[in-house]
């Protein structure tokens, strides 16, 4: 500002200009890794490890902050602790940023969004996490407490019960259903674990299975026997249960019809197998009138039909089914109830053996299961009692569990009707929660209407009492709903009160959270107030969210059919069944979509053939082929796996090269067989049986091969009948072969030729898989019956009934069409992904990642992608590209890989397809060891970006990075490369030779020298034309170049394009080049930036050209030195 008084103004005017000083060594690691990693101190998640965090550029500053951010990198190894050398999910690009970082400070750190753990492989398919509260029946920790009884050795035996786990082992394949006749043993006991109820099964003398307790039980074990052969005089008599029994023969068969036709509940027949007479009672509640229920009284009357039978007179007890505590043992010996063989004892505690059944409820913050005592009770109410007899409920917590036994309560004496139940109790239980708070029940009716002294009866639980109070008549006084409330509250009831809501709602309440029983006895009270079993939950069920059924109102349990059909009988309850899994291993979730599974197994091959219409089941075109589908094994077998005859298109998979797999054969008895006549030399050709290997690049001939996803299930194995959802139970390749089931996205069978065959990648194993929600839907393939409707591929069906979701192929076919397998296929997918990044990452492509280094560690499929990110980013940075670990030292397999002999369709394992100015490829790979001390195999690409850091650390970009200066090796201590037979790091010496043939194909040679160590001996790009470019140090030269000339010209940006401004860039430039001369970047330079080439035309397009030629320095790479001998004396006269 001017000055108005006498003063001094010193002002400041910057003229100063400098080329800013290069980041130095900053380059971009792009790495796969396993999600969720902890980080380096092991307290938290790793955040870069994250989805969230996937593809995100992280700036990193030390190897602290590296394992911080994505934790350690990680190497696998086997059972012994021995380190997987080019195991596919070996963190590579980490290993070599931490490498890095502990001599430089600056590394851009990119994680591609793929988790390497989902590959880690296993033969079944892998789950998701249970939801957080899910209830898990742990049938394998369980015990079931059942016992038998032995009337011939007076003792009980332990039973150990088959687990039913699958409605496929049930008759009719439904939960309901008895296990099939194919399970089991006779005399074996099951429990039907599939269905709520849990039902216990014994497998009866008839190979039937019946539920203990029930008629059918009872009628399968005989109260009396008699021999086979025993005959009777006619017209003798006997009594039983006062019933006259009189013979109309002399053999077994006739009596047993006449105790058939006789007496009630008795039945008899002759074993069909042993010819013994077997006398039964059907166990129901009725029985001789003085030996009391499921007895029979045998008296003789006239003759001696009694003592021909060898009966002695008296009460016969029938089999038994005792649910009772350690506390109450049965007393069934001879000399107390004199029970016959079979009878049960389905002990209801803990104690010696007894029933200890195991629940688990899984929390997802501590991700495991823990266990909910379960305890075995009789009714609702008598687990009240039992567990909190004191408070009748209230002190019970939401989340208790019981489990109740004989779920039908039957043999429980009167129901709250009246009527007597004589139905014998039966073997089953199931598992209830408690609820918690008051009990409540409220109608869905709000304008009830009664008929006035129409009564109920009301049973209650009360505080230190098992039994429910006795029945309380409710006699309505009117016929409004005041009058039915006030009929309640005034009927003398301890713990049941009415209400009504304010739109006029009955609502009947427990106060303890207990038990209400309720039954109309005359008209219909309960029914006009709501409360009815149309209104009432089926007992052992539950709708949630129902609009129709009231909550915690349930039918009796007064039947098998789980209703109470018998009569009208509705109870109130806090405890409602309890939903669960019940497995012998921990339940788990569907796989979240896009899960991937590394399918481990190489013995499970689903093919198909091509029958000139479509596709069929291996079996189906090859009727006489091997039954048991294609052979596996690492020799060529000589029968079928039955040990049948070879014939022609048996299939046999080779397994002694598994990094080739499938080697795919296919026998053929009239092949054509090449031989050499070892006497002459002379070839010859004969015809006879052999394997002939099957070409997995032909797709168009009888003889090919197709890859592809074909299906997942046979036809009786596609519809989810359960309406479970997910992927459904993979049919068995037995099934397969002779199945001609297709999913809609099958290959189409028109497109190939008879005779072709498909490898069904979906269901076959060692490749990788991904999980696909809603795959397959009618929303995907609408409609049915029609061309293009429904599924395609089977006659036009509709797929409504289909499991919905696939695993779907990921791992995708080679370039040729064969399929990729193994580790192949895991590095297919971590490639893929890797590309996808790199292409598509626009935050990598900005100016402000200011790295000029590119490597992605470990995988030279990414040398084409890094070129296209450098080449998007104006050939700002340098590729650093790796060789295959797996790449033979010999000069012979390193330039055919170089020369791309094998016409690789891509850069990778098989050969080299790119060039440019601005890639380094180096050989071989070297061995170190990781973070915890173990050796491991890295790629040369781990060694050289640091020796790129140590050499900017004593020089410059434009000092070659090469040789025993600044080339040495300093994070490795040997190189070398993995044998693939035998999966070892092999030790190599670069001679002299082999670098010879690497610098025709321009691969830097990592090498040993005596005294110096590992060195990096070579400074070739691998540029496609002859230029100053085909040197690294050049090469890196002119990226730095690009970027300082940047930021020497951005600030005329916007200034006058005039001759001031012309000099001024001028100036900067040649002062920033007269640096790089003194610095021995360049011999000479010049810059021209004047009118000669800033026209007036290029001026009006605002436009400033600076036009800079360069010298630059080149290495010594090749010395000579001549070395002549002389004579004695030469030399000094030489010197005058």
């Amino acid at each position: 500002m001017a000055l108005t008084s006498p003063g001094v103004e010193v002002s400041v005017i910057n003229e100063s200009f400098y080329v800013p000083s290069d980041a130095g060594t900053t380059p971009l690691f792009i790495v796969a890794s396993s999600q969720d990693k902890k980080n380096g101190a092991g307290d938290s998640t790793a955040v870069g490890t994250t989805t969230a965090n996937a593809n995100t550029a992280y700036l990193i500053s030390s190897q602290r902050e590296l394992t911080e951010t994505f934790g350690d990198p990680k190497f696998y190894q086997d059972a012994s602790g021995n380190s997987l050398h080019g195991y596919e999910l070996n963190e590579w690009g980490l290993q070599a940023a931490y490498s890095f970082l502990g001599v430089a400070n600056r590394a851009f750190v990119l994680r591609a969004n793929v988790d390497t753990s989902e590959l880690l492989g296993s033969a079944t398919a892998p789950t998701a996490a249970p939801t957080d509260g899910t209830y898990w029946f742990d049938l394998a920790s369980s015990s079931y407490g059942l016992f038998e009884w032995s009337k011939t050795n007076q003792s009980f035996t332990t039973i150990t019960p088959t687990l039913i786990t699958s409605t496929s082992d049930l008759v009719g394949g439904v939960s309901t259903g008895a296990p099939k006749t194919s399970i089991g043993v006779i005399g074996d006991y099951a429990i039907n674990t599939t269905h709520v109820t849990n039902k216990i099964y014994k497998k009866t003398a008839s190979n039937t299975w019946v539920h203990v307790g029930s008629e059918a039980w009872h009628t399968s074990l005989p109260i009396v026997t008699v021999a086979s052969g025993t005959t009777v005089t006619s017209g003798h008599k006997m009594v039983m249960n006062g019933v006259e029994i009189t013979t109309s023969g002399t053999t077994l068969s006739n009596v047993a019809a006449v105790i058939g036709s006789s007496v009630t509940n008795v039945t008899a027949s002759v074993n069909a197998t042993t010819g013994n007479l077997e006398i039964f009672h059907n166990g129901k509640n009725l029985g001789d009138s003085t030996g009391g229920a499921n007895t029979i009284r045998f008296e003789a009357k006239s003759g001696t039909l009694l003592a021909d039978l060898g009966i002695t007179a008296g009460v016969k007890n029938g089999v038994k089914l005792l649910q009772e505590s350690h506390t109450n043992r049965p007393t069934w010996k001879t000399a107390d109830e004199d029970r016959p063989n079979g009878s049960v004892w389905f002990k209801t505690t803990s104690a010696n053996s007894g029933a200890a059944l195991v629940s688990k409820i899984y929390s997802s913050s501590s991700a495991s299961f823990s266990q909910v005592a379960s305890p075995l009770y009789a009714t609702h109410h008598s687990a009240i009692y039992n567990l909190d007899a004191a408070s009748g409920g209230t002190a019970l917590s939401t989340g208790t569990l019981y489990a109740q036994y004989n779920v039908t309560e039957e043999s429980m004496g009167a129901d709250v009707s009246g009527v007597a139940d004589t139905t014998s109790n039966v073997a089953d239980f199931q598992l209830f929660r408690y609820e918690g708070g008051t009990t409540t029940i409220t109608s869905n009716s709000t304008s009830p209407s009664f008929t006035s002294s129409e009564t109920f009866s009301i049973q209650e639980s009360v505080k230190n009492q098992e039994a429910l109070n006795s029945a309380v008549t409710v006699t309505l006084g009117g016929t409004g709903a005041d009058d039915f409330i006030a009929a309640v509250n005034g009927a003398g009831l301890t713990n049941v009160s009415a209400t009504k809501t304010t739109a006029g709602a009955i609502v009947m309440t427990h106060k303890l959270g207990g038990e209400f029983r309720m039954f109309d006895t005359s008209g219909t009270p309960l029914a006009d107030a709501g409360f009815s079993a149309t209104t009432a939950h089926s007992y052992g069920t539950y709708t949630a969210n129902s609009t129709t059924l009231i909550d915690n109102l349930y039918d009796l349990p007064t039947g098998e059919s789980l209703d109470s059909s018998a009569n009208t009988g509705i109870m109130a309850s806090n405890w409602k069944r309890l939903s669960y899994t019940a497995s012998l291993s921990s339940p788990t979730n569907e796989p979240a979509d896009g899960t991937l599974w590394y399918h481990t197994a190489t013995d499970e091959a689903d093919i198909m053939a091509h029958n000139g219409t479509t596709w069929v089941g291996y079996a189906t075109a090859y009727a006489t082929t091997d039954p048991n589908g294609p052979q596996f094994s690492a020799t060529a077998p000589t029968t079928q796996s039955d040990g049948t005859a070879l014939v022609t298109n048996d299939l046999w998979i080779d397994t002694s090269d598994l990094e080739n797999y499938p080697k795919l054969y296919k026998y053929n008895t009239s092949a054509t067989i090449s031989s050499t006549n070892t006497a002459n030399q002379v070839a010859v050709t004969t015809s006879g049986a052999a394997w002939e290997l099957v070409d997995k690049a032909d797709q168009t001939t009888e003889d090919g091969i197709v890859f592809a996803d074909a299906r997942l299930h046979t036809v009786a194995d596609k519809a989810d009948s359960l309406s479970t959802g997910g992927a459904g139970t993979s049919s068995s390749i037995k099934d397969l072969l002779s199945d001609g089931f297709l999913d809609p996205d099958a290959p189409n069978p028109s497109n190939y030729p008879q005779g072709i065959m498909l490898w069904n990648t979906r269901r076959s194993g060692y490749n990788v898989k991904e999980y696909k929600n809603s795959y397959i839907t009618t929303v995907k393939y609408p409609g049915s019956g029609s061309t293009g409707l429904g599924n395609i591929r089977q006659s036009n069906e509709s797929v409504s009934t289909y499991f919905p979701d696939r695993w779907v192929t990921k791992s995708s076919n080679n370039g040729d069409g064969s399929g990729s397998f193994g580790r192949k296929a895991q590095r297919k997918v971590i490639v893929e992904q890797l590309k996808s990044e790199m292409d598509t990452n626009q935050a990598i492509r900005e100016d402000q990642r200011g790295f000029n280094v590119i490597a992605t560690p470990g995988y030279p499929e990414l040398i084409s992608n890094m070129i296209n990110l450098n080449t998007d980013r104006n050939n700002t940075a340098f590729v650093v590209g790796d060789t295959p670990l797996r790449l033979e030292g010999t000069s012979t397999s390193i330039q055919d890989w170089a020369n791309n002999t094998a016409s690789a369709l891509d850069n990778g394992e098989d050969g080299l397809v790119s060039a440019s100015d601005y890639l380094g490829v180096f050989y071989p790979s070297g061995l170190t060891t990781d973070n915890t001390g173990k050796s491991i195999v890295v790629p040369p690409s781990h060694m050289m970006l640091r020796t790129l850091a140590n050499s900017d650390n004593v020089s410059f970009p434009w000092f070659a990075p090469s040789g025993t200066r600044r080339g040495v090796v300093d994070n490795a201590t040997s190189v070398g490369y993995i044998d693939t037979t035998s999966g070892e790091f092999q030790t190599i010496s670069v001679t002299e030779s082999v670098r010879d043939s690497m610098h025709e194909v321009k691969v830097n040679p990592i090498t040993f020298f005596s005294g110096a160590g590992i060195v990096n001996f070579g400074n070739l790009t691998k540029t496609s034309a002859s230029s100053a470019l085909d040197r690294i140090n050049v090469s890196r030269l002119a990226v730095y170049l690009r970027s300082q000339l940047d930021a020497v010209a951005k600030p005329f940006i916007f200034e006058p394009n005039d001759e001031l401004t012309r000099n001024e860039i001028k100036g900067a430039i040649e002062s920033f080049m007269l640096e790089l001369v003194g610095q021995r970047a360049l011999y000479d330079f010049l810059v021209v930036c004047d009118e000669t080439n800033n026209t007036p035309t290029r001026i009006d397009r605002n436009e400033l050209y600076v036009d800079i030629a360069i010298e630059p320095v080149k290495s010594v790479e090749f010395i000579y030195i001549p070395l002549r001998i002389k004579n004695t004396g030469e030399i000094a006269k030489l010197g005058n």
